[in-house]
């Protein structure tokens, strides 16, 4: 039986994540290498992040360090929100790619959600991880102000919220 890739393709791990994994082959655009990223966090196959973070942003990342900070993390989910080439750097006259991802995962029995904005950029032909920024959600906003109890109903009785409206709303 073949293993589907934990990345959430759909397809087998052979014929998805696993030829990156085992360095046979390199992701050619930023959302695979994302996905192979995730795969390698869910089979705690650390040594493939190690290998794709950029050369000069490796120096903490470690193996040890990767094994340590993903111990008792249970992977559940990618998902892979928006995908951005040739974005202009405001450090670096080359542009990068970026991919806007959620992981959800557990830890201690606690399902938790990892959202990041994430960069890769090019060295010698190859694209590597060169970090991120955490993704804020966005706050709810109601359209209309929030009706307090004692406030007067809106519905224009004159009377207060609670002994209105508000009554059949509870």
């Amino acid at each position: 039986m073949t293993q589907e890739c934990p990345c959430g393709s759909g397809k087998a791990l052979s014929q998805c994540c696993g030829p990156y994994l085992k360095g046979a082959a390199w992701p050619q655009d930023a959302a695979s290498l994302m996905r192979s990223r995730y795969t390698a966090y869910g089979l705690g196959q650390f040594d493939w992040l190690v290998e794709s973070t950029h050369p000069d942003h490796r120096e903490d990342v470690t193996v040890e360090r990767l094994a340590r900070s993903a111990e008792g993390v249970h992977w559940l989910r990618l998902d892979i929100a928006a995908t951005r080439t040739d974005v202009p750097s405001e450090d670096s006259a080359q542009p990068h790619d970026e991919v806007d991802f959620y992981a959800y995962y557990e830890l201690e029995g606690v399902p938790r959600q990892l959202a990041e904005r994430s960069a890769f950029s090019r060295k010698d032909g190859k694209l590597y991880y060169v970090g991120g920024v955490p993704l804020r959600p966005e706050g709810y906003r109601r359209a209309e102000a929030k009706v307090g109890r004692n406030d007067p109903c809106p519905c224009g009785s004159g009377k207060k919220y609670k002994k209105c409206c508000g009554a059949a709303a509870s």
